[in-house]
């Protein structure tokens, strides 16, 4: 029985260094990303960089919408050889259309995910830095636990560090060709 009581001391004696309570806090990431005056300010610039491009795609599709009704007009003056090459040129041209609003879409989406990134790396500075300067064991996103106790959130304190930094946030217009 001695035995026992000597081992289970032991053990708990070797490991007692793993049985300290660990510093944990929690950062709620979308938050400090989606409210950054920076962020924001860049998105503007981006939506209205869009909107150049949108009334030329919206003219371009009264376009081919009018092409359309044009060819259901023209089917009882014109021959099947006509209409077929009418058809032929407007799904041609819608196709190139289709193909220039994914690009646009997929243009805006990765410059988007870049601004992102750049604002998350960022972040993850200064989570570092903050971690560092008071011994956190480790921190969570708010979308990693389910309830917390609002004294160890310090979404706050990053985002006011956050403001202060000034990120350079840049995107590209988008390029037809």
């Amino acid at each position: 029985m001695r035995l026992i009581y000597l081992i289970i001391f032991i053990y708990i004696s070797l490991f007692y260094s793993n049985l300290y309570a660990q510093t944990i806090v929690v950062v709620n990431v979308q938050s400090l990303i989606d409210e950054n005056p920076k962020y924001i300010e860049t998105n503007n610039q981006l939506e209205n960089s869009q909107k150049k491009y949108l009334n030329s795609f919206k003219e371009k599709e009264n376009e081919l919408q009018n092409m359309l009704e044009d060819i259901e007009s023209s089917k009882l003056i014109l021959n099947d050889d006509e209409i077929n090459n009418l058809i032929d040129k407007y799904n041609n041209q819608l196709n190139n259309f289709s193909i220039l609003i994914d690009k646009f879409n997929l243009h805006y989406e990765n410059q988007i995910i870049q601004i992102r990134q750049t604002l998350l790396k960022e972040i993850i500075i200064l989570l570092e830095d903050y971690a560092i300067k008071n011994n956190i064991d480790l921190i969570l996103d708010s979308t990693s636990y389910l309830i917390a106790s609002n004294s160890i959130d310090i979404t706050s304190e990053i985002k006011k560090k956050l403001n202060q930094i000034n990120i350079a946030l840049k995107y590209e217009e988008f390029n037809e060709n």
